[in-house]
């Protein structure tokens, strides 16, 4: 805030006023000076609000946003961020409003600023804890999956799969899907956020799998390609490229790294190969609160990789009327390179 020269921040988006406050409720602001801490929610979780959040002032409003001008007008601030990456426009009309009100014949002068990044930037960095949680949503996951894939058979369906495969991530803890089940069997693996439908999985059939849950607020998100009975060549072929272009990357990734040199890792592998051209996705994405965050792990991605971030790699081969191959991992950067977080089990021919 000092950084931005601001005298307040309106926190609107969910994952950080989560991550700020503690507070889980769907709906709420938190209103930040360097001396005050408040939420304002509306009645249906003040109690759980304070319990939550204990550091703040709870403050009970309607889904209005009269409670601003007392707010801004008790705290005595002029120049207040707010969230521009989350703020609608008819929010920030309706925040303009509010301060409009204050300001019009009493020369205040307060100004909304709009922001980016100030809480995501911060949440790049996992914390110990923070990073304990992330290993066991990842294990939640990493079970399931091997409890589920090798009871996969000729003559299930796609979506009977990512049926067990949700229902298994459940009963191991999972306490919601961080996203729809990927189950994309065949030609359909070409297609790398195939939605399950009641395609037939045959035999020699290659299964692309993506999955992910939530514990404690925090997301999971692996990727496994299997194949039913035996492979043929081709299969096995871009198997090993993807998975050496994998293990590469893991072995190789430093702290200090841009996330375009951690993406180049891998891509080198797989354009050398001769499938540069089937490998369109980034090479991965931060992973916390959100299942996608930063930092950004692609080919024009500046970020700069630092111990304590948590990030995916998963690259993959995707080849139209054929099917494809995708292999990922979640790690965390340490001082010396990257620890896996998931250890679910990979294909070896």
């Amino acid at each position: 805030m000092a950084k931005e020269r601001l005298e307040a921040f309106l926190i609107s988006t969910y994952e950080n006023r989560l991550y700020v406050s503690g507070f889980s409720g769907s709906a709420g602001f938190l209103f930040i000076t360097d001396s005050q801490l408040i939420l304002v929610t509306d009645s249906r979780y003040t109690e759980q609000a304070s319990i939550q959040a204990k550091d703040f002032t709870i403050k009970r409003a309607s889904s209005k946003l009269d409670w601003l001008r007392d707010v801004i007008e008790s705290t005595g601030v002029k120049r207040i961020g707010f969230e521009a990456d989350d703020v609608t426009f008819n929010m920030h009309q309706a925040l303009l409003s509010e301060v409009n009100k204050i300001n019009v014949g009493k020369n205040k002068n307060i100004e909304m600023v709009a922001t980016s990044n100030i809480v995501g930037k911060l949440r790049q960095y996992k914390t110990i804890d923070e990073i304990q949680i992330l290993k066991k949503v990842c294990s939640i996951t990493d079970q399931a999956m091997d409890v589920v894939t090798p009871t996969i058979e000729a003559g299930m369906t796609e979506k009977e799969v990512s049926w067990l495969l949700e229902q298994a991530m459940r009963n191991l803890g999972g306490e919601k899907m961080s996203f729809d089940v990927i189950v994309a069997a065949g030609a359909n693996g070409a297609l790398p956020h195939h939605r399950p439908d009641s395609s037939i999985i045959k035999s020699g059939d290659s299964v692309v799998i993506d999955m992910g849950c939530v514990y404690q607020n925090y997301c999971s998100d692996l990727t496994r390609t299997i194949v039913i009975d035996q492979p043929d060549h081709q299969f096995v072929h871009v198997y090993k490229t993807v998975l050496k272009a994998q293990i590469h990357a893991e072995a190789e990734a430093r702290p200090g790294m841009s996330g375009a040199e951690i993406d180049d890792l891998a891509r080198s592998v797989i354009s050398d190969a001769g499938f540069g051209d089937q490998f369109g996705h980034s090479l991965g994405h931060g992973v916390g609160l959100e299942v996608h965050e930063k930092p950004w792990i692609a080919a024009n991605s500046k970020n700069i990789i630092e111990p304590g971030m948590v990030f995916t790699i998963e690259p993959g081969i995707y080849i139209p009327g054929w099917g494809g191959v995708r292999i990922e991992d979640v790690v965390v950067m340490k001082e010396t390179g990257v620890e896996l977080l998931n250890k679910a089990k990979k294909m070896a021919f």
